[in-house]
This record gives structure tokens, C-alpha cells and sequence, in this order.
């Protein structure tokens, strides 16, 4: 999950993360799109990351695999729609689980995440902010895209060696 692209195991990382994140993603769309159809539609909710928005160097895999992961769920959800199944992606920060046990900064507790996903669901969204940093991210992204990757590269280029 924190492999820079150049480094020596980036593709194999990249190749696990792909096949979690993007081709498992798809496959269980595939599953599920048929019986949802059966029962006149329903909801499928892909946890992305607010890394599907831009890529830190230090976990540009993962990045990439999110990237991709993003993709899926936005044809998912132009393919669906006509059968009145509902994709949403949904976006966070770091949440309070042994993935980002290492992470330093904030956390969302996993509760708040599912509880705004629902929300979601209810309210018919095609994107869940999930929590603070998701939404800051989101502004970021939009509002000065070069801006967000100066950021990135003053934090790669003063990282510790």
C-alpha cells in the first residue's frame, strides 16, 4: 500500500492492488448486477479513497489501483442506472482500521463511514464525502489541481531518505 512507482517491487504491488481493488470490484459488479436487475434494482457501494482524486507519491499503486477503481464505478453506474441499480462511490480519508493503523493524522471511525453511506444510498448520491478530508480534497482537486500536486511534490521531495 505505500510503494512509490520506482521502487523495485512497485509493479508487483501494483498487480495485487489492481486485482483487490479494480478487477475484484468488477467481478462482484458482474455478480450482483443480474440479481439486482431480478429484484428491480437495488444499491452497489464501492469504498474508493480520496486517493481516486490525485496521486501521493508514496502510495502511487495504490493510487493507481484507486484511479482505476473510480473508473469502474462510474461505468457501473452509467450501465445500471437503466435497470434502476444505484453506484456509489464512496470517499475518505484515513478510517480507523488496521489498514491505517500506521497513518499518522486524523482518523474516521468506521461507524461515521457507514453512517454517511447510508445516508447516501438514502438520499439517491452518486459520490459519499465521507468525512472532513474527503471534502477538503474534493475542493482541492477542483478548485487548483496543480496546486494539490506542487503540495505533493514539496512533501516527496522533503521526505526523510
Amino acid at each position: 500500500m505505500n510503494t512509490p512507482i520506482l521502487s523495485p517491487d512497485a509493479v508487483d504491488a501494483m498487480r495485487k492492488e489492481m486485482e483487490v481493488n479494480v478487477f475484484g470490484m468488477a467481478s462482484m459488479i458482474q455478480g450482483f448486477a443480474p440479481i439486482l436487475a431480478k429484484n428491480g434494482g437495488g444499491a452497489i457501494v464501492n469504498m474508493l479513497s480520496v486517493v481516486s482524486w490525485f496521486t501521493p507519491p508514496f502510495n502511487a499503486t495504490y493510487a493507481a489501483s484507486k484511479h482505476a477503481a473510480l473508473a469502474v464505478s462510474d461505468a457501473a453506474r452509467i450501465e445500471l442506472r437503466k435497470q434502476g441499480t444505484q453506484v456509489i462511490g464512496v470517499y475518505a480519508g484515513f478510517i480507523d482500521t488496521e489498514m491505517a493503523a500506521a497513518a499518522s493524522g486524523p482518523k474516521t471511525a468506521p461507524a461515521q463511514v457507514a453512517a454517511r453511506t447510508l445516508e447516501g444510498v438514502e438520499s439517491g448520491l452518486n459520490h459519499v464525502l465521507a468525512d472532513e478530508r474527503a471534502r477538503k480534497i474534493y475542493d482541492a482537486v477542483r478548485r487548483d489541481p496543480e496546486q494539490l500536486e506542487r503540495t505533493q511534490q514539496d512533501v516527496w521531495d522533503q521526505r526523510k531518505r
